[in-house]
Formats: structure tokens, sequence, C-alpha cells
């Protein structure tokens, strides 16, 4: 399997469509729990960013800021690291929070976020919302914050099937093409001219990984030297 840590999925794989729809989303929801910021962060490797931020005049969140990951220092490495729901009623009135910069330098005292899923089985970031006020928020608020996390992981398995089905249509494409191959080393020559091992042109075009062996015929016929 594939670095859990990176993230395949960022602006260019998600689409604008998909954006414009979790936007709406976060705009929407910000408005309906009175809150200043709702944010849809992402996770990759040794960085967490704000991906989608809220859209109102006093939401102190833009998108596009980033922190280094772990140690972050946010709300949501919390919520990644516990894998569930993440509610702060007020910071200010924690031992863990209250001296967060959240909390003292911006005054953004109120939390509730939940972790997102990738397809692949790591971690894509969190949706979440944050008061400067103190707010325990209710089971209706909770409903409606794990219903986003299902319908962006929903968002996610469809992009993720989709590149599935390209990749296979693009393998079998390659597959059916005449490819030349050296008769005495057997390398096969790429596009671009090179010539490269049969294994490494079968991982380019399937990202297949070869496990060696012998076949009967060749294990019998070495067998045969030694003795």
């Amino acid at each position: 399997m594939k670095n859990m840590d990176a993230n395949p999925f960022n602006r260019k794989t998600l689409t604008e469509d998909v954006l414009h729809e979790w936007q709406k989303m976060l705009n929407d929801t910000a408005a309906i729990f009175g809150v200043p910021a709702g944010l849809i962060t992402r996770v990759d490797g040794k960085g967490i960013e704000i991906l989608l931020s809220s859209e109102a005049d006093d939401n102190p969140y833009p998108a596009g800021f980033a922190a280094q990951y772990p140690n972050s220092g946010w709300y949501c490495e919390h919520t990644l690291k516990s894998r569930r729901l993440n509610l702060i009623p007020n910071a200010l009135q924690d031992s863990n929070w209250k001296d967060n910069p959240a909390a003292v330098e911006l005054h953004m005292i109120s939390y509730i976020g939940v972790p997102i899923n990738r397809p692949d089985g790591g971690q894509f970031g969190t949706v979440c919302f944050i008061d400067n006020k103190q707010n325990v928020h209710n089971k209706l608020h909770i409903r409606l914050i794990e219903q986003i996390k299902r319908m962006v992981e929903l968002s996610l398995r469809i992009i993720f099937a989709q590149g599935e089905i390209d990749r296979r249509d693009r393998l079998l494409d390659d597959l059916s093409k005449i490819y030349p191959i050296c008769s005495y080393c057997k390398k096969v020559r790429e596009k671009t001219g090179e010539w490269v091992s049969v294994e490494k042109y079968v991982l380019d075009i399937s990202g297949a990984m070869p496990s060696h062996g012998v076949c009967p015929q060749c294990y019998e016929r070495e067998m045969n030297k030694f003795a």
C-alpha cells in the first residue's frame, strides 16, 4: 500500500465543482450554527492546511493557511489524533486549551469538529466549526456535522473510484499496444526512447510490484547445470 501520510486529494484532484459544493455546505452550516468560522482542513505528510473556510467577515481563518503537522497547536490536530468527535465548549475554561493561541490571541474559544477519512484508509483532514463565544452545541448540530463528514467522504470515494477506472483504462490501452522488446536482454523501449526492464515497464503502467520466482523449466535447467 502507498505511503498513508501522502494525501492524494488536493485542489487539482478534487475539482472545482466538488470544492464549490463543500464551500456552500460550510457557509450554510456556519450560518445555522451562528459561528464565524467553518473549516475543512487537509493533512498531507508533515503539514496541515485550511483547504476551505466559510465566507464571513468575522472569520479569522483564511483558506490556504498552513502549519506543521504534528505539533501544529490546532484544535483539529487533536480531532485527527483522537479519530472522533472533538467538542470544546469553552477553551478558556479547559486546562488543556486555555493557553492555546487560538483561544488567547484570536479569542476563538469554542470548537466542534470531526475527522474526515480517505477511501484508501488514510486521514484526509477535518470539518470543524469555531466560535468566538462559549458554545456547547446540541445534538442536532452534532448530527449535522456528522452528515457533512459522510457527504465529504462520499465525494472522496467517488473521486477515488473514478481515478481507479481511469487508471485501469490507461493500463488496458497501454497493454493493447505493440511495444519493442530487446531480443537479448528483454528490456522494453518506452515512449521516451529509454530502454527499461520489463518489471519497471509493467510497474509504470499498472502500479503492480513484481514478485520474482523461477519457472519449472528454468529450475530444471539450472539444477542440471549444478549436476
